[in-house]
């Protein structure tokens, strides 16, 4: 069975967690239980309680205040939840649609309806806090990495819904968007404290590099959610894609995309290596690079630990399959 080479290839960072992640963790699964009106035994309080979100938001971002933990930490439950709600097999695309264009008009400043789902709302309030702290400037790119993770969900949820095995290079051009991770890179400048100009976050460089930080991510987590979307009546996988497209057994194409992902990883390494200079602007985009590396191997840590994409393994072997060690 291949696996990642970790040891090789992610570069090390502080096992001590942020001290308070404990502190934050009690007072978001407090807040939450209240916004969502469910009691400490309700399925989805004790889901928001294993996915230990401040864990993976503590490891990538160790030293960030209180109170840029706790906006982010918000936003992030949200991102998870809404995910789950948008990302299963039987939701249609046009309802899809229909919510991911209210949610986009409400990081925009609209109001929810009266009796919108509480997601909604919820977004709304997450939305204040941030617009609090951020200039408008960062808000928009915010809001435009928010509209790229809505328009993947959206063409996902129309690829399932038409039962299609896309190829690899449409594929690859779909998991970019439905990730997410432009939504948590953008966060760096916000809990960090920085903010670096459009034409240096232009520069062919880092754009290559949070191009290739995003394949890394997408791709581990399409090989540790394997299991799952194997179960599913039809998901999207890198894995499935390969498979088709090259004719191969399933094991074949799992270990090609292990391949592909070790080589995104040593592709990464090498642009971080040979960045150019940034002049005045070369610490905060030293801080940006270093906190979209936490994100790689923080989202590893963090989804072996917490087993979140293996809800759906049936078996030993098939919990093998999506686990990467």
């Amino acid at each position: 069975m291949s696996a990642f080479h970790l040891p090789k290839l992610y570069c090390p960072f502080p096992q001590e967690l942020n001290p308070l992640m404990d502190c934050i963790e009690g007072e978001a699964l407090e807040r939450w239980a209240k916004y969502l009106g469910v009691h400490a035994r309700h399925s989805v309080f004790r889901k928001l309680q294993r996915s230990h979100f401040p864990t993976l938001l503590g490891r990538c971002h160790p030293e960030a205040t209180q109170e840029a933990i706790r906006a982010a930490l918000d936003f992030l439950i949200w991102n998870f939840s809404w995910d789950d709600q948008v990302d299963v097999g039987e939701v249609p695309a046009d309802w899809v649609r229909q919510q991911s264009e209210m949610a986009l008009a409400v990081l925009k400043g609209a109001i929810p309806y009266h009796d919108a789902p509480p997601l909604l709302w919820l977004l709304a309030s997450i939305r204040e806090n941030i617009a609090q702290r951020m200039p408008a400037e960062w808000m928009e790119r915010f809001i435009q990495s928010c509209a790229y993770y809505f328009q993947g969900t959206i063409w996902e949820a129309e690829v399932r819904g038409n039962r299609q095995c896309l190829d690899v290079k449409t594929y690859i051009e779909l998991r970019r968007l439905s990730v997410g991770t432009y939504m948590g890179f953008t966060q760096v400048e916000a809990i960090e404290g920085f903010l670096l100009p459009e034409e240096v976050l232009a520069h062919p460089a880092l754009v290559d590099l949070i191009q290739t930080a995003t394949d890394i991510i997408a791709w581990s987590n399409d090989l540790f959610s394997l299991a799952q979307d194997l179960k599913d009546d039809f998901h999207p996988n890198l894995v499935f894609s390969l498979q088709k497209e090259h004719g191969v057994e399933l094991q074949r194409a799992i270990d090609v995309a292990v391949e592909m992902h070790d080589e995104a990883v040593h592709h990464f390494l090498e642009l971080e290596k040979n960045l150019p200079s940034f002049g005045e602007h070369a610490e905060n985009v030293a801080t940006l690079v270093t906190g979209v590396r936490r994100w790689i191997r923080a989202n590893v840590d963090w989804s072996i630990q917490t087993g979140r994409y293996q809800e759906g393994a049936e078996s030993e072997t098939a919990l093998k399959r999506a686990r990467v060690a």
